[in-house]
């Protein structure tokens, strides 16, 4: 009888169990703090005993006569808790494989519509994802209802156990109490978890996956919250006599500088923007990175001009500060920005906007598909002075961006592609994802044609400027990785800063640059003072700067550029791994030159890391 108790009471805690198991397989593939498992577990103690003790109240001596229905009830309620983990660990897996960032109940109901055209880009069947979203899910509910005996047995056990063997079988007011604070501590637990900001901030930045799908809204990007631009904004000067100029900047995501025949690849991939530069009305910069590997830092570093340490809420923007001077904001862009990283809230309040439009507003095309784009800007009415922002966003070159077939020039260029792990990173793989990539940017060129095309039917290319650029890389199978998010060594940070001016006019700083400097470039162009809390330069102007500062989750890069050298040192905060790289003669980094630096240099370095708000040497 013992033995058969033991076994009831496994069935009782097989969640735990298994999220236990789970949670450390989690940890150890993506190298994850061991605080993870601590807080997770936290978590699903705190739900199971909300179960449990729900379980005590159904299979009380008062309820006893309905016992045939509410053990059933209690295993729906396993039933339905354990599909909601599978689910957790699916968006986990997923998210941390593919963004470096799990995946959010809100991003992922906002996909769903879209499920057989996202399918298509997983190395997996359309059956098999049907399998793993909607069959396994309901195999593992039915599986509980088969154990509802045992589950129903092993309760019993534990009441019998908690209220009897221990407490010598105390008068019901006890018991009752008991149970009550039992349930008021499981409720002020999760209440605590969920609202204490301390305790909330500690379980985004472990990455911790049941409040990262259900609480985070993709926002745990945020490093400081200071509010410090809020001053900025209000006290920049107002009514100020300028170029009134509309401003147009396009982002395609994941969009590497050095596959564009623009910048000298082998491959014909950019061939309006190379008919736009060959007839002297473009200009770009020979060498530019993103501040981070990642979409969220991306863009808003374009956007405010800020790394991702020093980005918060109310960062002073390009969009606000012209919004001020009686600009037009519209945000037009290919893929979910309402609940990606919550970009959307990051662009601004509704009545900051003009006109917004995205993917999830899209009534003819899926999500990540750039027609949404011409679907938009068929709301833009005729240029009539007003001038005007524009923010476009596409999607072409990331691999979950819609890819059309008659821009399918190189081949193979399977869907099905398989690079769930770095051990599938085969040559056949990063051949059959380059040439997919590359075919994707083919399709960028020509959707960045077709925009310029619009706008100058509709009157704001003739007194523009015009920047396109990435919010960052992407990895093509360097270091047996593809995808981004992943770490700062140039292929997933090198993107292209491109600017098309109306006028002929000299951009004096094109020799090197990060997304910081497009916010004080425009503005510069414009006339206007930059405002202070803004990190970047003008390349409009000769001002250079020695050190610029790169992050993506534990990995930190700081580029010194100084005379003919430009040297890149990279630091791991978890491995603490240092490493020196001479980008201009080893751009892709291949040999680590750090026992060849001097001593002051290394750090200076691990001096600046500061600028991150880490300070790992302080001790030494």
């Amino acid at each position: 009888m013992k033995k058969k108790n033991i076994k009831s009471l496994l069935f009782v805690f097989i969640i735990v169990i298994i999220s236990t198991i789970l949670i450390i397989i989690f940890q150890q593939i993506f190298h994850l703090e061991p605080k993870i498992i601590i807080g997770h577990l936290f978590l699903i103690c705190c739900i199971k005993l909300l179960v449990i003790i729900l379980s005590f109240f159904l299979f009380s001596k008062k309820l006893i006569k309905y016992q045939k229905f509410t053990k059933y009830i209690i295993s729906t309620i396993y039933g339905i808790l354990a599909v909601s983990i599978y689910y957790i660990y699916l968006c986990a897996f997923l998210g941390k494989t593919f963004h470096s960032r799990i995946y959010t109940f809100q991003l992922v109901i906002g996909y769903l519509k879209d499920f057989n055209e996202l399918s298509k880009n997983f190395p997996i069947s359309q059956t098999s994802a049907y399998i793993g979203l909607f069959i396994i899910p309901l195999f593992i509910f039915i599986a509980f209802l088969f154990i509802t005996k045992p589950i129903h047995h092993g309760i019993l056990y534990l009441k019998s156990f908690i209220l009897r063997d221990n407490f010598k079988n105390p008068p019901k007011y006890i018991q009752y109490n008991m149970v009550l604070f039992l349930f008021l501590i499981g409720v002020l637990s999760g209440t605590l978890v969920i609202k204490y900001s301390t305790m909330s901030n500690s379980l985004l930045r472990i990455e911790e996956p049941i409040f990262f799908v259900f609480f985070n809204k993709m926002n745990g990007q945020l490093i400081n919250t200071n509010n410090e631009d809020l001053k900025t904004r209000k006290e920049y000067p107002k009514n100020i006599e300028f170029q009134k100029k509309n401003i147009i900047i396009i982002v395609v995501d994941a969009l590497r500088s050095d596959h564009l025949s623009l910048f000298n690849y082998k491959r014909k991939t950019s061939p309006f923007l190379d008919s736009l530069y060959s007839s002297g009305n473009l200009k770009k910069s020979e060498l530019s990175f993103s501040v981070a590997a990642a979409s969220f830092a991306g863009i808003n570093s374009i956007l405010r001009s800020k790394i991702w340490s020093n980005m918060g809420y109310n960062n002073f923007s390009i969009q606000q500060l012209l919004k001020d001077q009686g600009y037009n904001v519209n945000f037009i862009l290919s893929g979910d920005h309402e609940n990606f990283y919550r970009l959307k809230s990051f662009y601004g309040k509704d009545s900051d906007f003009n006109y917004y439009f995205d993917g999830l507003n899209s009534k003819k095309y899926t999500i990540n598909d750039d027609r949404v784009i011409f679907e938009g800007l068929e709301n833009i009415g005729k240029y009539n002075n007003s001038p005007s922002f524009f923010q476009f966003h596409l999607m072409s070159a990331h691999f979950l961006g819609v890819k059309r077939n008659k821009y399918k020039v190189f081949l193979p260029a399977s869907d099905k592609y398989k690079v769930f792990l770095p051990a599938r990173v085969t040559s056949s793989n990063v051949e059959n994802y380059t040439n997919r990539y590359d075919n994707g940017i083919i399709q960028a060129d020509a959707y960045v044609k077709e925009i310029f095309n619009v706008l100058k039917a509709k009157g704001y290319l003739q007194n523009s400027i015009v920047v396109i650029t990435a919010d960052h890389g992407e990895a093509l199978g360097e270091r047996g990785q593809f995808f981004h998010g992943k770490n700062v060594n140039t292929d997933q940070i090198l993107i292209p800063i491109i600017i098309y001016d109306s006028e002929k006019v000299e951009y004096k700083n094109l020799n090197y640059a990060t997304s910081l400097d497009i916010a004080p470039t425009i503005i510069d162009r414009l006339g206007l003072p930059i405002p202070e809390s803004w990190e970047g330069n003008s390349l409009y102007s000769e001002e250079n700067r020695e050190y610029t500062f790169h992050q993506i989750n534990d990995d930190y890069a700081i580029i010194h550029s100084k005379e003919n050298m430009r040297l890149k040192y990279l630091y791991n905060n978890r491995t603490k791994k240092e490493s020196v790289f001479d980008l201009s003669i080893d751009l892709y980094e291949t040999k680590n030159i750090i026992d060849s630096i001097d001593t002051q240099s290394i750090n200076t370095f691990r001096e600046s890391l500061s600028e991150f708000r880490i300070n790992p040497f302080t001790n030494e």
